[in-house]
């Protein structure tokens, strides 16, 4: 039997915990349950995961990195305003394609906040950082620190809100003209400095 090296297992645990948060909410999300769907010894996952806590920060950090792989679409030469607005359309896109990880992320927030805020006020934080770097790389205005603060938080709450409310309704179509509305908001904000 191979070996798998440690970094190839540890991606293989934050997959199968996306698959199990998605399948059986949070609090039924065990480590047994979890190194089963990793197909993996349970020493295993608490050798490469010490913590269920430290297991479920690198779910979420993995949540926040892999869209930003999606960003790579945004036309170049667009306007400022132009490519956030398609930032939030591209991340929105991601995740209508990705709805287990979608689900899994508002778990685990929600999860974060009632049981251990300290860890959901982390999360809030490296999102907001994500996404300013994400903007930074996009785009070459040099808006200042406030401004982009200011875009990176709207556009955290219009994509979280955005994605909720598709969780409720299901609806595509109304996802999409919903979004484009966002983007407009955006693209106003954005416009104003």
């Amino acid at each position: 039997m191979a070996r798998i090296g440690a970094e190839e297992r540890r991606q293989d645990f934050i997959e199968a915990t996306i698959k199990v948060i998605a399948e059986y909410g949070i609090a039924d999300a065990t480590t047994r349950r979890i190194a089963v769907a990793a197909d993996s010894p349970l020493a295993s996952l608490h050798y490469v995961f010490h913590t269920k806590d430290e297991l479920f920060c690198a779910v979420y950090e993995s949540l926040i990195s892999m869209p930003q792989q999606s960003l790579q679409y945004v036309p170049k030469g667009s306007t400022t305003a132009e490519s956030i607005g398609e930032m939030l359309r591209q991340l929105v896109k991601w995740f209508t394609l990705h709805p287990e990880r979608a689900s899994t992320q508002f778990e685990l927030f929600f999860w974060n906040l009632r049981n251990n805020p300290e860890m959901a006020t982390k999360i809030y934080a490296v999102s907001i950082e994500a996404t300013q770097q994400a903007i930074r790389k996009m785009t070459d205005d040099g808006l200042d620190q406030t401004a982009l603060t200011t875009i990176s938080r709207l556009l955290i709450n219009l994509f979280d809100g955005l994605l909720l409310a598709w969780s409720a309704h299901a609806d595509l179509e109304r996802l999409e003209t919903e979004t484009e509305t966002a983007c407009q908001a955006l693209k106003l904000l954005v416009n104003s400095y």
